[in-house]
């Protein structure tokens, strides 16, 4: 009752305050008929003479009199006498008019002869200021009709020198635009000096304090862009920057500031603002007690502020002005209910209600002020300035407590949880561990389970493949169903696995241009064999000119399967269809079924792993429970979403969410046959259609030569397992011969030549690891390469297999194309290697350095597993350079220069495979002929700039290879951004040493060059910053006889 007692006390004592200020408003004097003089010649004794020309002046309505006029008509007839300010409508009842004001000023006689000044502040109505007979201020143009009329909106100071102590003052006004017409504010009057201090000085004041606010407001509204979750920051800011500006109009600096605003758009501006500081106030106040205040209300309250500021942007003025008069009166009831929202927050303990009271009393009762000064109710200083500065000051400091108490919370939260993990570390580990173990025993598993696998697919399928024509139809039929089976319990294990690797986030999409009707066509294929034995149809329902797809191929075929295959399992007859469709830029996939459906409990849980739903449902199908959680996680990667519909009993409908690929998407259209080739690299389906198996083999091995064969020798403790390489290794391309443990094949190589090793990573006694290892003590990667079969493909395994000195792995069960490819590139590469080796150029020879040949034979086996054409690119390269290298033509004096380039480009194709982005290549070359170069010389300096300059530096840097035609010779430039030398290493560069290597070095280039053109090498360097050498070489019509 206290609190009430105290909240009807402040509400009656605003009421009375309005009333006060209403009824003791400046009553407007009876109009009489006589001179009005307004005497200041007592101000002869004041420290300043300053005063304003509020009172009764004389009015001729309808009239605009010059100054003489007036005098002539105040000796005869005075006219209406009426108190400025005022406005038209309060005088006559009209809206739109014009007239003429004049009072006589007596001054005191010391001011007489000085500099006086009269100051107007801004006005709606257009007017022409006299002293006298001479024009000191205009504002707009007058005129007796609108069509002559111009407003204009600005204060204006005129100055003038008194010639007697009484001034006659003549105002032509006239108004036409605004519902309050008239004279409304204030004129002052004075010393010159006295009046521009007071106006300037209220210019500094209100500059200070708009400032301020505006700056906070500023401050604010940033704060709340960093922290986008602080709302309160955002709509407080707005509030405090859009009051700053508004207050402005109250003042004359506003338009001191903007002189070219027409009179329409500074009304509108003015109105807007005002419009606009109440809506976000009217928020603020809903934010700080969204308890409390009706979200109907204010969604009311904000609707009538926008619609009130689009009537203010496209209504004329005195439209838009009468209607803001009229809803002005809205902002009483909506006070009183602001107040009856602040106490019930106050009645629930928000600490910050009664500051927001007091505020908000502070706010409405300084509005109200200036409002009632613009209606002329009475006259005093504007209030709202000084009111908006503390209560934005005072919010600030609660916000910024509200804060700090809120970053503090947060830090022993913090604290506390740091403690709470400190004290739960151990048990932490100990389910990390667990986790491990689980992990672990999954993968373990699947090795079990997957090496069998790796007997049963492949020697069904090397049966299939070496004697198709000794086996009868039903038999090759069976053998294609046993493949099945096989194939669907390598994708159970997968699935397994795929949890895992999709936890431990080792999954990474390989984006390309995708045609989802041609993929969908494929794997409706593939699962022809499953819905043999029921009465289902499957049908693709995806047009052809479908947009193409921006995804992972063999992620969306995996997502595909998963999903028909699910609806296969559900689904004892009717129809299974593909459709999809554009949905806000992305690609809806349908997969629809009229299965036996799912209840809600299930649809709640049908996406989480190991979820089977109501098992009298799920029995039908069998399975793990993981391929739709791996499906969402799939679509969740390529930045789409999964759902399903369902009903009990009528079917289900999966639908599934990819991006589309933009015009500027870089890639082509994946193949799309009807039988595509599964091949997910570590997370792959291992299953490739059966025919597509034999023609890939055939049409892969038909041009190798028959009179080659390479010595494979097999290395595997699993006697089944050596027979299933046999089988896939044709016996007419391969010569194999195979043994049961590292130790036989160790003493193996003691006795015959080899081509290639494979060897399986789990045996007894001796890995292959370790086999490897010791292999790789005697031979290089280069002359005998590895091939390791391992049956889990995590990269750990990959990693130490490669630092045990494998050239390429495979993963088992082993798809026999996969093997047949990566042992026909490895003998290959082989076969090419001792081909070249054999020639006669052993001198060049010597110079390839083992461990480029070593570093580029290993991009070439990293490549093969995760890029196949750009391991035929480096390959196709490194042929080449090899060719060039050992070519016997290298042994001429000199060669043409592309064929030095061609040498050049392969070399530098293959260090950026090896180097990536540490290495940056520049060619700047004119168009040259006929020119001709000692061998081998550019490449030699290229390589010498590369691993003595760029390479030296942990970022690289950037090799240019200039060539440039001058008069009657060529030049060439290598230039690098690498370490760089001092003048005593470079002096040293060409000084011979006993044990320096000889070869195709910078000594050899330079005696080639010096023996042939008569000058060598010229190299410039400075440490830091790189070398640059040059040559030239005369043009081919110039030469030398000598050269030739």
């Amino acid at each position: 009752m206290k609190f009430k007692h105290k909240l009807y006390l402040l509400v009656f004592i605003t009421i009375l305050l309005m009333t006060t200020v209403i009824d003791d408003s400046n009553v407007l004097a009876e109009q009489s008929d006589s001179t009005v003089l307004l005497d200041l010649s007592d101000n002869q004794q004041s420290e300043e003479f300053y005063t304003d020309l509020d009172g009764e002046w004389n009015f001729f309505e309808k009239e605009l009199l010059s100054p003489d006029e007036v005098k002539e008509q105040l000796s005869n007839e005075p006219g209406s006498v009426v108190s400025l300010p005022s406005s038209f409508d309060t005088q006559k009842g009209e809206i739109n008019s014009f007239g003429t004001y004049s009072t006589t000023i007596k001054i005191p006689k010391s001011y007489v002869g000085e500099t006086l000044a009269i100051h107007v502040p801004y006005q709606y109505s257009a007017y022409s200021l006299y002293i006298d007979e001479i024009e000191v201020a205009r504002n707009g143009v007058v005129g007796g009709d609108s069509a002559s009329h111009t407003s204009e909106m600005a204060p204006k100071t005129g100055y003038f020198i008194a010639q007697s102590d009484e001034v006659l003052l003549t105002m032509q006004v006239s108004s036409f635009d605004h519902i309050r017409g008239g004279f409304e504010n204030t004129i002052y009057f004075g010393e010159a000096s006295i009046v521009a201090q007071k106006f300037n000085s209220n210019m500094i004041v209100t500059l200070f304090i708009n400032g301020s606010i505006f700056i906070i407001g500023l401050f604010m509204f940033l704060f709340a862009l960093y922290r986008r979750k602080e709302h309160l920051f955002f709509i407080f800011g707005m509030f405090a920057m859009l009051i700053s500006a508004r207050a402005l109009f109250a003042v004359p600096f506003y338009y001191t500031l903007i002189l070219d605003m027409s009179w329409l758009w500074g009304t509108r501006l003015e109105y807007i603002l005002t419009e606009a500081t109440s809506m976000f106030y009217v928020i603020l106040l809903w934010k700080w007690h969204e308890e409390e205040f009706s979200k109907k209300i204010m969604y009311g309250l904000v609707t009538v502020h926008l619609g009130l500021i689009i009537t203010t942007l496209f209504t004329q003025p005195v439209f838009f002005q009468a209607l803001f008069f009229n809803i002005f009166y809205l902002a009483v009831p909506t006070f009183f209910y602001m107040i009856y929202v602040i106490s019930k927050s106050i009645r629930n303990n928000n600490r910050n209600a009664k500051i927001n009271l007091i505020g908000m009393g502070l706010i409405f009762l300084a509005f109200f002020n200036d409002f009632a000064i613009g209606q002329n109710w009475y006259q005093s200083i504007t209030l709202m300035l000084p009111a908006v500065g503390v209560y934005v000051l005072i919010h600030v400091i609660l916000m910024s407590k509200d804060f700090a108490d809120s970053v503090r919370k947060t830090e022993q939260q913090n604290k506390q949880l740091l403690a709470l993990n400190s004290s739960n570390e151990e048990l932490t580990i100990q389910l990390q561990k667990e986790m491990k173990q689980k992990d672990d025993f999954l993968a373990n598993t699947s090795h079990e389970l997957r090496n069998p696998l790796h007997g049963i697919i492949n020697i069904a399928q090397s049966i299939l493949h070496n004697r198709p024509n000794h086996l009868d139809e039903k038999t090759q039929k069976d053998l294609e169903i046993q493949l099945t089976i096989g194939h669907h319990m390598s994708r159970t294990l997968e699935d397994l696995l795929d949890v895992t690797r999709l936890k431990e986030h080792r999954i990474h999409l390989q984006r390309e241009r995708l045609d989802i009707q041609g993929i969908s066509a494929g794997v409706v294929d593939m699962l022809q064999v499953l819905i043999e034995n029921k009465n289902i149809q499957m049908e693709v329902r995806i047009p052809s000119d479908f947009p193409i797809l921006a995804a992972d191929k063999n992620r969306v075929i995996q997502i595909l399967f998963n999903l028909l295959h699910n609806a296969v399992k559900f689904t004892d007859e009717g129809t299974i269809t593909i459709n999809a469709d554009v949905q806000e830029k992305k690609a809806h996939i349908h997969i629809t079924d009229t299965g036996i459906g799912m209840n809600e409990k299930t649809l709640r849980t049908i996406f989480d792993p190991y979820e089977q739903g109501d098992s009298s449902i799920t029995a039908i199908g069998g399975g793990l429970g993981l391929g739709l959680s791996i499906c969402k996680q799939l679509v969740e990667m390529h930045g789409g979403a999964i759902k399903v519909n369902s009903v009990l009993g009528e079917g289900s409908v999966f639908t599934f969410t990819l991006p589309l690929a933009e015009e500027s998407f870089e890639g082509q259209v994946a193949a799309t046959t009807s039988t595509p080739v599964m091949d997910m690299g570590e997370l792959s389906i291992k299953e490739t259609p059966i025919a597509m198996n034999h023609a890939m083999i055939e049409a892969f091995t038909k041009n190798t030569p028959v009179s080659y064969r390479p010595r494979i020798l097999a290395v595997d403790d699993d006697p089944v397992n050596l027979q299933v390489l046999t089988n896939i290794l044709s016996e007419d391309q391969y010569e194999v011969e195979i043994v049961t443990s590292g130790k036989e094949a160790l003493k193996q190589l003691e006795e015959k030549e080899w081509d290639l090793i494979i060897s399986d990573v789990m045996m007894p006694i001796m890995s292959g690891y370790d086999l490897t290892r010791s292999i790789r003590e005697r031979f290089s990667i280069s002359e005998l390469p590895i091939l390791l079969l391992t049956a889990r493909s995590n990269p750990e395994d990959v990693y130490t297999g490669f630092l045990a000195g494998a050239n390429d792995y495979v993963t088992k069960p082993v798809d026999a194309v996969e093997l047949n490819v990566r042992v026909h590139a490895l003998t290959d590469l082989q076969a090419s290697i001792k081909e070249r080796l054999g020639m006669e150029a052993a001198w060049l020879q010597a110079q390839i350095r083992p461990h480029f040949l070593l570093n580029t034979l290993n991009a070439i086996v990293s490549l093969s597993e995760i890029d196949t054409p750009r391991m035929a690119r480096l390959l196709e390269k490194l042929a080449h350079y090899l060719q060039s290298s050992f070519y016997l033509k290298n042994l001429d004096k000199v060669v043409p220069l592309q064929t030095e380039l061609d040498l050049l480009e392969s070399y530098l194709y293959i260090e950026k495979e090896r180097f990536g982005d540490r290495l940056q290549v520049k060619w700047e070359l004119d168009e040259v002929q006929d020119v001709r170069i000692p061998p081998l010389s550019i490449q030699t300096l290229v390589e010498n700039a590369i691993n003595h300059g760029v390479l030296k530096q942990i970022e690289g840097g950037l090799i240019t290879i200039r060539i440039r035609k001058q008069d009657g010779y060529t030049e060439i430039s290598i230039i690098d951004d690498g370490v760089g030398m001092d003048e005593e290493k470079v002096e040293q560069l060409f000084t011979l040493h006993p044990d320096r290597k000889k070869g195709i070095g910078l000594n050899n280039t330079e005696q080639r060059l010096k023996r042939l053109y008569g000058k060598g090498l010229q190299v410039r360097s400075t440490p830091g910053v790189g070398t640059r050498i040059i040559f030239s070489v005369p043009n081919r019509f110039e030469m030398k006889d000598s050269i030739d």
